[in-house]
């Protein structure tokens, strides 16, 4: 009885340890079901989360600007001028790009991409802005709807912007968004024109303005051989900043009935009497005034004896010699880059975005104000020198290598000045026509106005466009392409390694770690 007894306690010992056993298993089953359950909920609700905040993101990158431009220039940004303007848009516009939306995101081509984040910001910064993408490929009549407003040719990656309430329309192509120059080629032992700055803002917000607004300014660019270097970057600055321009030949044609600005860009001979009466008859405009012209000088010019008399009509003449400076503090490389001073009386620079910066000029011819105020005209200076300055003619450039500096003049040199002459119209308003005269065609040299050191782009857009009557120009320098660099000194880069290559992963490791032993420890 007794063995019997020992085998039936141990045969219970076992059945309850198997009992035991079986329930502990049914016990951790459940367990882990339950944990198994709550990863996978939370899995399924983080992927969800991920999806969605992926949505939303996409969604809301066409609307704000979601990313950060780190280049030296803010190659992928637009300046705030053209934010500000956008801000004053008050009917829509269209941009439509000819090409699918994927080919400028995805290219190896970087002028592509930085095209396309320059377009974006557009429709980012502006609701009346709408950017849209169309494949050619896909649907080639689609330029076909632009037949009756533009009579031009309209290609794949053509860019139209377009005022549909107005129906006018600007087309460029995206090669007209950079400024090129011919590099080698070694790989093909020939030349290639190759973009190195690009002009995307100045060409895009131009023709926001220009199919925008209800009576664009036009100006004419005189055809001539000319002295000066800037005589395209006038043009391009002019027609960067919402102005119609052309150009016509003043010896074979007369100015357009509704042209408002004349540009004279240092001519390197002297107008006869038939063009200097044709400028006399536009100032005039049949009495009504309202008309402008400018004019460049320039050092290298013959004798302009016709010129020079109607320029002193206006009370401005333009003297020989070119203007130098004592001071080394005003000078910049050398001592034939002087640096202006803008007069603050007037209201000519009072639309600059940074006033704190200096307009230069490269041998300019001084100007010499004939009288201040005379009958119904005026003179006003907008550039001059410190009281350092002096004119450098042949005579003192000889008298300064031989040492004889006492015979100098030095004094306040005038760069830049408008001659005003007024009528009073119908309405007792003042009505003027101006003649502004530059001493150096050089003052817009595009190595001045493509740079942001200098103000010289923006002061002319400034005093042309106070001149003109139109207050929403804006000078928009073109943006440098050239590789930028991150450099970091060789400690940062260690430390940066150590973070991310050692810190970080180690501590994943340790983390990763201790949640797997708490588990299996439950």
């Amino acid at each position: 009885m007794a063995k019997k007894k020992n085998e039936a306690e141990i045969n219970s010992a076992e059945i309850s340890s198997d009992g035991a056993v079986e329930k502990k298993k049914g016990s951790f089953n459940k367990r882990k079901l339950k944990y198994g359950s709550i990863a996978a909920a939370i899995t399924i609700i983080v992927v969800a989360i991920v999806v969605l905040v992926n949505v939303i993101v996409n969604m809301a990158s066409n609307k704000v600007n979601m990313s950060i431009d780190l280049t030296t220039n803010g190659n992928f940004e637009i300046s705030q001028q053209t934010i500000d303007y956008l801000n004053t848009l008050n009917q829509p516009v269209n941009i439509v790009c000819l090409s699918d939306e994927l080919t400028f995101q995805t290219a190896t081509y970087i002028y592509y991409k930085q095209a396309y984040e320059v377009l974006k910001k557009y429709s980012i910064y502006s609701d009346l802005v709408n950017l849209t993408f169309v494949d050619m490929i896909a649907d080639p009549t689609y330029a076909e709807r632009y037949k009756e407003s533009y009579k031009g040719e309209i290609n794949q990656y053509s860019i139209i912007v377009e005022n549909e309430a107005n129906g006018r329309i600007k087309v460029f192509g995206i090669q007209d968004l950079y400024n090129t120059e011919s590099q080698f080629d070694y790989s093909s032992f020939s030349y290639a024109e190759v973009p190195v700055s690009s002009k995307a803002e100045q060409e895009i917000t131009s023709a926001i303005m220009y199919v925008t607004d209800p009576d664009p300014i036009k100006a004419v660019v005189f055809k001539s051989e000319t002295s000066g270097t800037s005589y395209d970057n006038v043009y391009n600055l002019l027609a960067s900043n919402g102005y119609e321009v052309s150009e016509i030949n003043p010896l074979a044609e007369t100015i357009p009935e509704d042209t408002d600005i004349v540009v004279i860009n240092a001519p390197l001979n002297d107008y006869d009497s038939t063009v200097i009466d044709m400028l006399y008859a536009f100032l005039d405009n049949d009495g009504k005034l309202g008309r402008s012209l400018i004019y460049f000088a320039d050092y290298s010019q013959k004798t302009m004896s016709n010129m020079g008399t109607f320029l002193e009509e206006w009370g401005i003449r333009v003297e020989d010699g070119i203007v130098a400076d004592s001071d080394m503090n005003n000078l910049q490389s050398q001592n034939l880059y002087v640096i202006r001073d803008y007069i603050t009386e007037n209201d000519y620079s009072t639309n600059l975005a940074n006033s704190s910066l200096p307009v230069i000029d490269f041998q300019s011819r001084p100007l010499t104000l004939l009288f201040e105020n005379k009958d119904t005209r005026s003179t006003v200076p907008l550039l001059q020198t410190k009281d350092t300055a002096f004119i450098m003619t042949d005579e003192v450039q000889q008298a300064i290598k031989n040492g004889d500096t006492a015979g100098i003049n030095y004094g306040v040199q005038t760069t830049m000045a408008l001659g005003r002459k007024y009528i009073f119209d119908e309405e007792n308003q003042m009505v003027f026509s101006n003649v502004l005269v530059i001493g150096s065609s050089e003052t817009l040299d595009e190595s001045f106005t493509s740079t942001t050191y200098f103000n010289n782009g923006d002061y002319f857009i400034s005093v042309v466009n106070t001149m003109a009557g139109k207050n929403s120009g804006i000078s928009i320098v073109a943006k440098d392409l050239g590789a930028d660099s991150f450099d970091i000194d060789s400690g940062t880069a260690n430390r940066y390694f150590t973070l991310f290559i050692v810190i970080i992963p180690v501590a994943v490791l340790i983390i990763g770690t201790v949640v797997f032993i708490r588990r299996r420890s439950k």
